[in-house]
C-alpha cells in the first residue's frame, strides 16, 4: 500500500514539474508565434495590396448571412475572417479582405484578397490550403491561376470557372486548373464572397 501511495506522489510530482515547464515553455514561445503570425499577415496583405504603406483592421464587418444575402452565389459554405483597409498616407487606397472557402478537394481554403477602391481585384494571398500536390495545390504554386483574377480590364462583380479553355481578358471567367476543377471553383467562390464583403463595406 505505501509503495502505491509513493509511486503515486512521483507520479504526481513528474506530470505537475511537466505541466509547469509546459506553461513556462508556452508563455515564452507565446509572443514570438503571435509576431511571426502577424508578419505573415502583414507579407500577405502587402502582396495583394502593394500600394498600401499600413493596414487597419475592420472593428465591424458585415456578417456571413448578410453577405450571402447580398448576392445570387451560395455563400453557405464560406466565411469572413477579417477585413484590413490599405493606407497610403492616411488615404484609402483599397482593401485586404480575407475569407475561408470550405469546399475545396483537400478541406478549407483561406487566402486574402486584395481589391481597390473601384473593386478590381489586385491579387491572391494564400495562406492555408491542403490541396492535392501537383493538382489543386497549383492554385497556390502557379501564378498563371492567381493572376486571372486581376489580368481583367474592369472590375468583374463575380467571377465564374470555365473548363474549356474560353477565359479571356474580355471576360469575367477563370480557366480551371487541369485536373483541379473542385479547387478552381473553391478559390473563385472565396474571391466572389470576398468582392461581396468589399460591396458592402464600401458602400458600392
Amino acid at each position: 500500500m505505501k509503495k502505491i501511495v509513493k509511486d503515486a506522489l512521483i507520479l504526481f510530482a513528474i506530470t505537475l514539474v511537466a505541466g509547469i515547464l509546459l506553461g513556462i515553455v508556452y508563455q515564452i514561445t507565446l509572443d514570438p508565434i503571435a509576431k511571426a503570425n502577424e508578419n505573415a499577415k502583414q507579407k500577405a496583405y502587402k502582396e495583394v495590396l502593394t500600394e498600401a504603406d499600413s493596414f487597419e483592421v475592420l472593428e465591424n464587418m458585415p456578417e456571413d448571412d448578410k453577405i450571402n444575402a447580398s448576392s445570387d452565389i451560395d455563400f453557405s459554405k464560406d466565411k469572413l475572417n477579417e477585413i484590413a483597409v490599405g493606407k497610403k498616407n492616411g488615404e484609402t487606397v483599397g482593401y485586404v479582405i480575407t475569407v475561408t472557402d470550405s469546399e475545396g478537394y483537400g478541406g478549407d481554403i483561406k487566402f486574402s484578397v486584395g481589391i481597390s477602391n473601384d473593386g478590381k481585384v489586385l491579387g491572391v494571398s494564400f495562406l492555408s490550403i491542403s490541396e492535392t500536390a501537383g493538382l489543386g495545390m497549383r492554385a497556390k504554386q502557379d501564378p498563371s491561376f492567381k493572376s486571372q483574377f486581376t489580368s481583367k480590364s474592369a472590375a468583374a462583380e463575380s467571377f465564374s470557372v470555365v473548363t474549356d479553355g474560353s477565359a479571356s481578358e474580355g471576360n469575367a471567367s477563370i480557366d480551371a486548373i487541369g485536373g483541379s476543377t473542385i479547387t478552381s471553383k473553391s478559390v473563385t467562390k472565396g474571391v466572389n464572397y470576398a468582392l461581396a464583403a468589399y460591396r458592402l463595406v464600401a458602400g458600392k
